[in-house]
């Protein structure tokens, strides 16, 4: 996948997370994770355009299986993915590259950070253990009081999600009950969006 194309995805989904979910957040329209699901993948498609959609043949999965993630026994929350030119029988055999996997969680105060934990497990298997080659994405919202949540650490950072994994992150400031939406990326790409705090 050209760079170009990886970076106008990287950009439109750190903008998403920034300004249309925040927005999206405060106006009470998200419950829970399925509600921020269905929001992200609206505003996504809704900011990358129809046109570019079809002039590169790409197109955005929820609850994704096919392609490289077949043998891995996991499901992605959203896959945005490269097709094939000639679609055959069944689409999902037709993926010829996942180009972004998005893993979301949604937390109040009572919600474990285990929960947390464990999409990033998830995703570190990917990279580690199935070798899913794709830019991945960390969309969490945690309606706690945090200084500021380092989901990520230095070890993960320059390791196995270096160059490849972006945190987007929404949590209560201490001592404060608005939300802060920001993004901690080691993808390397749209580096003017990174640590934005809105």
């Amino acid at each position: 996948m050209k760079k170009e194309i990886l970076s106008k995805i990287d950009r439109a989904i750190k903008e998403v997370w920034l300004k249309c979910i925040k927005r999206d957040y405060k106006n009470n329209y998200l419950l829970k994770e399925d509600t921020l699901k269905n929001s992200f993948y609206f505003h996504l498609r809704k900011n990358l355009g129809t046109r570019f959609f079809k002039e590169n043949a790409i197109r955005i999965y929820t609850e994704f299986t096919d392609g490289d993630l077949k043998s891995t026994g996991y499901r992605a929350d959203i896959a945005i993915v490269e097709l094939s030119k000639d679609i055959s029988d069944y689409l999902g055999d037709n993926i010829k590259s996942i180009i972004a996997i998005i893993e979301f969680k949604y937390g109040c105060v009572y919600t474990s950070d285990n929960n947390f934990y464990k999409d990033i497990y998830k995703v570190k298997s990917y990279i580690k253990n199935h070798k899913v080659d794709c830019l991945y994405y960390l969309g969490f919202i945690a309606e706690k009081e945090y200084s500021y949540p380092n989901w990520l650490d230095g070890r993960q950072t320059n390791n196995w999600a270096s160059k490849k994994v972006t945190v987007l992150s929404a949590n209560k400031n201490i001592g404060s009950d608005n939300m802060n939406f920001y993004v901690q990326s080691c993808n390397e790409l749209n580096k003017d969006i990174d640590s934005v705090f809105l």
